[in-house]
């Protein structure tokens, strides 16, 4: 059933209305569509931390965390500031509350955007990372090789954003005693240099 009617126009306040919405539209089309309470605060969040300021940047992500929760796993926005509260502990030199946040929000990632995303990539490094500096090396580089393995799939394998992956995945490496794996890591690291310069 059709539910609009020419005749709905012929009342004034029908027309106003119409124009209204279809002004909002065209602005909207025109100039993007004003960002999202959740956008407003993501954005002031990142701002915050990139001017260092740990403490407030935590506070606000405490103060997402109930309304994200509440959506339940599969909204991504509940990952994402499970894995920002990570970040700000390690950040903050709190290794082990940044561990826990990272393995928390690595099944939400998985839920709420697929095992295979690129954001997932970012808690396996960043774990791979943790052990690394804790020297555990045989619990770090699977998460490393994982997380290469993701950004491979979505960038490619000669992607010079994997430049700082590989690096990282070389010196774990050779930190563990894998000479050969490191060395073909070391070719491919030399390869891709070479193509982007």
């Amino acid at each position: 059933m059709n539910t609009f009617s020419p005749r709905l126009m012929n009342h004034p306040e029908n027309r106003t209305l119409f124009v209204w919405w279809l002004c909002a539209g065209l602005i909207c089309l025109l100039t993007g569509c004003p960002a999202s309470e959740w956008d407003r605060q993501w954005e002031q969040i990142q701002a915050t931390l990139s001017r260092g300021q740990l403490q407030e940047a935590k506070a606000l992500l405490h103060g997402l965390l109930p309304s994200v929760r509440a959506k339940g796993p599969a909204d991504e926005r509940y990952a994402l500031v499970i894995f920002q509260l990570g970040e700000v502990a390690r950040l903050e030199g709190q290794e082990s509350q940044a561990e826990a946040y990272y393995w928390e929000s690595l099944p939400l990632l998985a839920q709420s955007m697929g095992s295979e995303h690129l954001r997932m990539a970012d808690p396996l490094a960043a774990l791979a990372l943790l052990y690394h500096q804790k020297g555990q090396l045989e619990m770090a580089r699977p998460l490393l090789n994982r997380a290469l393995a993701i950004r491979e799939k979505s960038w490619g394998p000669s992607d010079p954003q994997l430049l700082p992956t590989l690096q990282t995945y070389h010196a774990l490496l050779l930190a563990g005693d894998h000479q050969k794996e490191a060395m073909e890591i070391a070719h491919r690291i030399e390869r891709i240099l070479k193509a982007s310069s």
